[in-house]
């Protein structure tokens, strides 16, 4: 059992987990759905009972940290319209797992040190907002820019923080409450690689979790006496850039891609995905969604009660990912909980609409499998029990 499987990752001042900000929480009002993926309310702008509110804020973390040194290194300033794609995508993708298709207003908020983030990479990160929306509106899908805020905070940013808010209203009877997930359930994995229809290039699948993990394990240590801004100080120093490799080595299994550009390939979005598959099955019959960020493959185990989430078929582990617990000497387990490892959408649905899944998922360019069941567990909380590459990891957590 693996109570704390991230202690690499916590060694550099991050968990996968989040142990202490749930137990912030703990007391907090849960909203409508208290099981649903993200909390919902009641719809008190227009008083109107069908419906419901979804406000969600979010983060391209340290991955605009990343941004910054590629940008330094030469990368151009694509990197900032990735790294905006990155915070819209961890908010729109979550309000997704509900069921919320939209519209949905977005603001922005940027705090950046104003001596290293000039004007042209702010004007870069708004543009990546917009090229995002513009990618989404091809899809029927709606995202309105509202505005917000670009802070000048050096004295607390030391490089750039990218991240906003979103808000949308959704039927409170169309309403994905991942609370329903019960034994006899199959788990869908989709993948986070290859290239989706929507997407322009190839996706190496790593999105905007685990990035400081990644970065100092990837990246050789000459990079931390020549941008000592973008790590924290007081972390170990052993723990700071180890890797072998620049920006621009080879990403060994990959066909051309560089380590620089597999970390920072910009967070998939599965929106399209999910308005397709929610117009091909009935709703009822999908029981949860699961957006595997924070967590990665445990993630699901904070939904549901007394269920065991069995994964015993996942998809083979990306180039990326292969080689980011090779050179950090990452144990199969922290990898699981720390990365998405392959598959960052999760569908668990009743068996009969499994194959409607992977069929939606094919005409999307997407890969998926079957990669798990659900039964009941009769200890306290559920638990999530990986069998991959690396064996057996069981991991518990306490739920709802």
């Amino acid at each position: 059992m693996h109570d704390a499987p991230d202690h690499r990752y916590r060694a550099r001042g991050v968990s996968s987990g989040k142990a202490e900000v749930h137990a912030a929480i703990r007391s907090q009002d849960k909203g409508l759905f208290p099981g649903a993926f993200c909390k919902i309310v009641p719809d008190l702008l227009s008083g109107d009972d069908q419906h419901c509110l979804i406000m969600h804020a979010d983060t391209a973390g340290s991955k605009a940290s990343l941004a910054y040194l590629g940008w330094r290194e030469g990368l151009g300033d694509e990197v900032w319209q990735g790294v905006a794609q990155d915070a819209l995508v961890m908010n729109i993708d979550d309000c997704a797992c509900v069921g919320a298709l939209g519209p949905y207003l977005v603001c922005n908020t940027i705090g950046r040190h104003a001596r290293l983030i000039p004007g042209a990479a702010i004007a870069g990160i708004i543009a990546g907002y917009q090229r995002a929306c513009d990618t989404l509106a091809a899809e029927g899908i709606t995202c309105i820019l509202t505005g917000g805020e670009t802070a000048d905070v050096g004295d607390v940013v030391r490089t750039v923080d990218v991240g906003c808010t979103v808000t949308t209203r959704l039927r409170r009877d169309a309403v994905i409450d991942a609370s329903r997930s019960r034994p006899g359930d199959l788990i869908v994995g989709f993948s986070s690689t290859g290239q989706a229809r929507w997407e322009s290039r190839p996706n190496a699948g790593i999105g905007s979790n685990g990035l400081t993990s990644a970065r100092h394990d990837a990246l050789g240590h000459d990079y931390a006496a020549r941008y000592p801004e973008t790590y924290a100080p007081d972390t170990d120093p052993a723990m700071i850039y180890c890797g072998p490799h620049r920006l621009e080595d080879p990403l060994p299994g990959s066909d051309g891609m560089s380590i620089g550009q597999a970390l920072l390939s910009p967070t998939r979005t599965y929106l399209p995905l999910i308005k397709v598959l929610l117009a091909a099955v009935p709703r009822q019959a999908i029981h949860a969604l699961i957006h595997c960020t924070g967590g990665g493959q445990t993630k699901i185990g904070h939904f549901g009660r007394h269920l065991r989430y069995i994964k015993d078929d996942l998809l083979p582990t990306p180039p990326l990912f292969a080689r980011l617990r090779e050179v950090g000497n990452t144990s199969w387990a922290e990898a699981y909980a720390v990365w998405n490892m392959g598959v960052r959408l999760e569908a668990v649905v009743s068996p009969e609409i499994a194959a409607d899944c992977l069929a939606v998922a094919q005409d999307c360019g997407i890969e998926a499998r079957i990669h798990g069941r659900v039964e009941a567990h009769d200890g306290p909380g559920n638990e999530v029990i990986i069998l991959g590459e690396g064996g057996e990891h069981r991991y518990h957590n306490p739920g709802t």
